[in-house]
């Protein structure tokens, strides 16, 4: 590989990734302080570490699974989606919470996104790393650039606007802290199966489908802003550790008893 090449593909991996935060940050009326946003970028961008260390645990238990559909939904929506957004939603809430900054629904989508789309870089440089050539590198940077790299943005976006909704919202604020975790494994697992079972038009239409809704409402919470002064909203709700550790349980037992439910029907 030339030095000319491997800047280009490295830099095609780790770019859009880029692009997409500061575009969403730019979106933000009062932006945050961008240390604090280039903190939760890289917060998330350590999560590979950690997955590292899990993968090889959550990958041994597909082999009690006969079903190719089964194993495919296992792969798709606990190894891949519960255990990444699971992640991300844990530098949302350990870190970009607690800041003094938080303290507005387009925030939470801010940080969430930022903590995203640091796992995607990584994951992006990961994949080309491995690349057997230049010419599968720069095409797997490329496709991930328009398919992968907008998905992680999109559920860091659903993320932070269902956890926003449970900070400052009056009312049903374990509901949408529920759905914050909830919302995103299923969008990411969904796009992490269809890829799987091959059908490429459904996860184009559905990277549409998401691109258009969350652009309405990010210029919703946009125009909300201006209503808003600077020093932004008390928070009306406080997630209880104890909460999210259930949440995290309810949709890992939910998701593994899906799989069992395939398996014992397309095996």
């Amino acid at each position: 590989m030339s030095l000319f090449s491997f800047y280009l593909i490295y830099l095609l991996a780790l770019l859009p990734a880029v692009f997409i935060a500061y575009y969403i940050y730019q979106k933000d009326l009062y932006p945050e302080d961008r240390k604090e946003v280039v903190v939760t970028f890289l917060l998330g961008s350590s999560i590979v570490m950690f997955l590292h260390l899990l993968i090889p645990l959550v990958e041994s238990f597909s082999y009690f699974f006969y079903s190719d559909v089964a194993r495919s939904a296992y792969f798709s929506f606990f190894r891949a989606a519960t255990l990444e957004e699971v992640m991300k939603f844990l530098v949302l809430y350990l870190y970009s919470y607690k800041l003094s900054n938080f303290s507005e629904p387009m925030d939470a989508v801010v940080f969430s996104t930022a903590a995203s789309l640091g796992f995607a870089a990584v994951e992006n440089i990961d994949y080309v790393m491995n690349a057997i050539d230049d010419y599968t590198a720069f095409n797997l940077a490329l496709m991930r650039a328009l398919s992968a790299v907008p998905l992680h943005a999109f559920c860091g976006v659903v993320m932070g606007i269902f956890f926003g909704k449970a900070i400052f919202s009056p009312k049903n604020n374990k509901h949408y802290l529920f759905l914050s975790l909830a919302a995103p494994i299923f969008i990411h697992g969904l796009y992490n199966f269809m890829l799987s079972i091959g059908v490429l038009f459904l996860v184009y239409a559905l990277l549409i489908f998401l691109f258009v809704k969350l652009t309405k409402i990010i210029d919703t919470l946009q125009l909300e802003q201006t209503k808003l002064s600077s020093d932004g909203l008390e928070h009306v709700y406080v997630p209880e550790t104890n909460l999210i550790t259930e949440n995290i349980i309810k949709i890992s037992v939910v998701t593994i008893l899906g799989c069992i439910f395939l398996d014992v029907n397309f095996t």
